[in-house]
This record gives C-alpha cells, structure tokens and sequence, in this order.
C-alpha cells in the first residue's frame, strides 16, 4: 500500500527533487548548458514514483481489495438494517454518510498524489450512494420523486466537486453516467418526469462548468442532450389531455432549463470573456427549441394568455441585442459572439411577439420592429442587422395580410377591398420605403450575399403591389358595376404581374430601388409559369387574348428597359 498523504517518504522525494533541480541548474551556470525546460522542471509535474504507481498492476490489486473491503462494510450496514436492529432510514442515512466518508478519502488522496486509490476510493463511493439512493425509494419508499431528485442531486454534485478539486476526470465521468442511470431508473419506475428534469438540468449544468473550469469537455454533451429531453418529457405531459403535470410545472421545467444554461454562457463569454463555441451554440438550439418552443405550445395547450410570457421573451430578446450591441463596438467585424446573441436576440423578439399579440396588433408591432432594426442597421452597417430587418419584415407582412394578399396575385380566392386590409398598407408602405433606401441598393455589377436583405424586401415589395394592383382593379369593376368572372380574374392577375415586371425592369439601375430591378426577370419568368399553368387551362379565348397581350409586352419591353438602364 502506497505510504499516507503526507508521509516521511513524500517529504524525502520532494525534498530530493528540489536538490536534484537545483544542482543540475547550478551545473548549467558553471558549465554555460541551456537551462532546462521549465516543463521539465517544475515541481508540479507528477514525480516518477506516482507514474509507476499509477502503471503498477500491483498497485492496482491493492487498491481493487481495498474497495472490497469497503463494499463489505456497505454490506453490513444493509444486513443491520434488514435485520431490523435500526429502522431503515436511519439505515439509509447511515449508508450515505459511509459512502461520503470514502469520497473524502478519496479527495484526500488525490491531495497527496494518489491518483489511483483516489479513483478507487471515489468509485466505491458511487457504487455505495447511487444504489442506495434507488433502494431507499423503490423498496423502502422512504423519498418521493422529488426528494429523491434532492438527495441524487445532492450526492452527485458531491462527487463532482470532489473530481474538480482532485483533477479526476474519470470519477467526474463515473459520476455523470452514473448520475444519468440512476435518474433516468428513477424517473421511469416512480413515473415522475419534474422532479429529475430539474436535477438533469443541475447536472448538465455542471459539466458544462466543469468543461469551463477544467476543460473537460465531453462529458456536458451526454448531460445536456437528457435534460433537454427531460423538459421535452415534462412539455409532452402538460399538452396531453388530460394534462399529466400543471402548465405551471412544465413553466417552471422549461424556465429552469433556459436560465442556467443561457445564463451560463452568458457568464463565460461577458463576464469571462471568451468566445462562443460549438457547444454553446448546439445546447442553445437544443435549449431554444424544448425550452422557449415547449413553452409557448403550452401556453396554447392551456389556452392561456400568451401576453407576460410574450412580453418576458421580447424583454429577453432586447437584452440580448442589447448584449451583441457591445460587441459590435468592442470587436472587429464578424465576430462570433455578436453573431451568436444577435441571432439568439432576434428568434426572442420574433417568439416573443408571435406569441404576446395577435391579429393587425401583431402585424404591427412586427413592422415596428422592423423599423427600428433598419435604424440599427443603417448605422452599424452590418449585413446581419439588414438579414434581421428582412426577416422581421417579412414575418410582419405574414401577420398583417399582405403575403396572402401577394399569393392572391397567382391563385386563390381573393380578399376583399374592406378597411380591414390597412396593416397590409401599412406594411407595404414600410417595405417599399426601405426597398427604395440607399440601405438595399444593389451596388455591384453581379449580386452578393449582402445583396440578400434588399432582394428579400424587394420580392415582397414587388408581389404585394401586384396583388393590391389586383384588389383595386376589382374593387373598381364592382363599383362599376361590372362583372367579375373567374377566367377574368385570372386575365387580370396576370396583366397586373406584367406592369409590374415591367416597373421592376425600368428600375434596374445603380441606386434605389436597383434591388427590385434585378427582380425583373425572376418574376417574368414566374409569371409566363402562371400563364401556362393556370391562364390557358381555366380561360375563355377572349380574356385568354388580354392575358397573352399584357405578357407578350412584358417580354417585349423587359429586355428593352434593362438594356436602356445599364
């Protein structure tokens, strides 16, 4: 057996490498040597004798009986308490406190250099506590899922702080997989999804942490992949109907997730510092999706009202930007933090208002958002902020009517000319303007990536003024008195996707509006696919003969305008 932490013979080895490195440095001064490697040197390095231990199968053998020794004491206190001589909790309790007693000497060890008996001693101690955990709520029904939760988080955040503080990354392994088996046994035999959704979280978190500190990076994948499918679990119980746990629960599962991870990486790249990673930003998906998506499909599970939830994610989602705002002052270009919490910034604003209002409300509020990120993106000059200004754009156009009013142009039942279209106005009056800023003007001779936000609004600038272009052709056929057929519907859509093709292609030039000049021929090609399509199959000769003409100019003309404005 190894001799004890602070032993004589440890003294004597430190005390004999201290004189060995100072002799062979006094030798390189007198002699004009290099000087060692600090490496090499430093007294931190572990000393021969412990490599060899750790190597020695006897050593090995030593320690291995050593822990049977100790699991024969586990037993005895399981046979005093079936024999009844103390009652069972106190057997239980008895039990646990046995097993922190060898997770003590098993930070102790690794204190003084043992690595390998600390490995075995700190596995012992697992193979006693998880066990006795399962056994003390299965067959002796002393916990409920929730203290069994407690007292499992508890004992592995135990073993987890005694790994860190020893540098045991194999007991940090044993304790996280062991964590996960005897949760997950626990959480299907008692049928309790909460309690240990919180305690999965716990223990993900943890290793995340441990990743931060120690840089043990692989154990926070396993643990953190469980306790997103732990709060899937608690979602799925409170959407079912009957509902299996409380809307409240399942908030409370959700939220917990949310916080302590984004919470967590918060820390670590604003208060620390450091760059976003790939973890990072794979758990935040994964968090994003079971944590913020559970938590609105339960909210319209419950048909509750989504309007302080939605307020708190949009409050998130401003911080946020708030947060990639001084990022973008601090750092050069294309950093990937500023990428990370802009993104995460705007999926909260987008969630958040989705779920918070409804109807013209929603549409908007979408388009005021829009707004101010064009603002941001005009004075940053970012290609982010104008995808972002694109994005909630259009996302305002879906919710204020005036992407359905676009589809109506190709096909489909058309609205009606009433007041209740003004969100459509007013989102196509804020598209279009920004569709004709210098901000989406198409500065090159070839298209770009950052060309990507100005074609994006100039598409939905472009189709919602055909389809208002249609909405008023037939509003003013109604108030004439004159008769709208289905084929003269269709003859109509397509002569107004023609005139505006035919716009588009004079706009085809350096400055405004050049975003939807390059649109020309897409949507000339879009609309000749609808004649062939739906013009010539459901249209009479006569209103065929309109539809023909209005195209056939189109074509004419398109060529003629981008070839003048080039």
């Amino acid at each position: 057996m190894p001799p004890p932490p602070g032993s004589i013979e440890d003294q004597i080895q430190q005390l004999t490498r201290r004189l060995a490195e100072f002799e062979s440095r006094l030798a390189a001064v007198e002699q004009g040597a290099p000087r060692p490697s600090v490496a090499a040197a430093s007294v931190e390095s572990p000393p021969p004798a412990s490599i060899a231990a750790a190597l020695d199968p006897l050593g090995a053998l030593t320690n291995l009986g050593r822990s049977l020794i100790i699991l024969g004491g586990a037993f005895l206190l399981r046979a005093l308490t079936e024999a009844g001589t103390w009652s069972p909790i106190l057997g239980v309790s008895m039990g646990l406190l046995y097993a922190l007693t060898w997770l003590t000497t098993s930070s102790r060890a690794a204190a003084g250099g043992h690595r390998l008996r600390a490995i075995f001693d700190g596995g012992t101690a697992l193979i006693i506590g998880f066990p006795l955990i399962v056994e003390a709520t299965l067959k002796f029904g002393l916990f409920t899922p929730t203290t069994a939760a407690l007292a499992l988080g508890a004992f592995t955040a135990c073993v987890l702080l005694s790994a860190s503080h020893g540098r045991l990354p194999s007991l940090a392994w044993l304790a996280g997989l062991g964590g996960l088996a005897t949760g997950l046994t626990l959480m299907v035999r008692m049928g309790a999804v909460a309690p240990f959704s919180f305690y999965f979280t716990g223990l993900g978190v943890g290793t995340l942490w441990l990743g931060y500190l120690r840089e043990w990076r692989g154990l926070r994948w396993p643990t953190g992949a469980v306790a997103a499918f732990a709060a899937l679990g608690v979602t799925v119980r409170a959407v079912v109907q009957p509902p299996a746990d409380p809307a409240t629960l399942a908030w409370a599962s959700q939220g917990f997730l949310l916080v302590t991870y984004l919470g967590s990486i918060a820390i670590r790249t604003l208060v620390r510092g450091r760059q976003v990673i790939v973890f990072e930003m794979a758990q935040t998906v994964l968090v994003l999706v079971v944590g913020l998506g559970g938590a609105i499909a339960v909210v319209h599970a419950v048909d509750a009202d989504g309007l302080w939830l939605g307020a708190a994610i949009i409050g998130l989602g401003a911080a946020a930007y708030a947060v990639s705002f001084q990022f973008l002052a601090r750092h050069a270009p294309g950093a990937l933090n500023f990428y990370f919490y802009s993104s995460l910034a705007l999926i909260f604003v987008m969630a958040g208002t989705w779920t918070a209002l409804h109807g013209p409300a929603r549409g908007m509020a979408l388009t005021g958002i829009g707004i101010a990120l064009a603002v941001a993106w005009s004075r940053s000059l970012r290609a982010t902020l104008g995808a972002h200004t694109a994005i909630a754009l259009v996302a305002a156009s879906e919710a204020a009517g005036l992407v359905s009013l676009g589809f109506a142009v190709f096909m489909g039942e058309l609205p009606s000319a009433t007041l209740s279209q003004w969100p459509a106005l007013v989102t196509f009056g804020v598209v279009l303007a920004i569709s004709g800023s210098r901000l989406t003007a198409c500065r090159g001779t070839a298209l770009s990536a950052v060309d990507a936000p100005g074609l994006t609004l100039g598409l939905v600038a472009a189709v919602g003024l055909a389809g208002l272009v249609t909405l008023a052709a037939v509003a003013i056929a109604g108030a004439l008195s004159l008769p709208v057929s289905g084929d003269m519907l269709t003859t109509i859509r397509t002569a107004a996707l023609s005139m505006v093709v035919v716009g588009c292609a004079r706009l085809a030039r350096t400055g405004r509006f050049s975003a939807m000049g390059w649109l020309a021929y897409p949507l000339l090609a879009a609309a000749g696919l609808k004649l062939v399509l739906i013009d010539v199959r459901y249209s009479r000769a006569s209103t065929l003969f309109a539809a023909l003409a209005f195209y056939g100019a189109a074509l004419v003309l398109v060529p003629r305008l981008r070839k003048l404005t080039e």
